[in-house]
């Protein structure tokens, strides 16, 4: 994988379809059916670099609480989470 297609929404549904094909067998249902629709709609739309970053702070999303940056961490990313300083208090 090259870098600048490293966080490529298409190169992570194709990955993704990888996993699904080899791991099906150890999945329910509603977890494969999620995963095929994510994995169509990242193939299906423009193909995007979304924004990552990393998130190695004990806040509040620890204690059980949503956090609105979840779904953006990556231990690899470079920039701080967003929503960190929210989820602090």
């Amino acid at each position: 994988m090259e870098t600048e297609t490293k966080n490529s929404t298409k190169q992570a549904a194709v990955t993704a379809n990888i996993f699904l094909k080899k791991n099906r067998h150890l999945m329910s249902d509603e977890e494969a059916h999620a995963l095929r629709i994510l994995i169509a709609a990242a193939s299906q739309d423009p193909d995007q670099q979304p924004q990552l970053w990393h998130c190695d702070t004990y806040c509040r999303n620890v204690r059980h609480v949503s956090c609105d940056g979840e779904f953006g961490v990556d231990s690899d990313a470079q920039d701080v989470c967003p929503f960190l300083d929210e989820m602090l208090y």
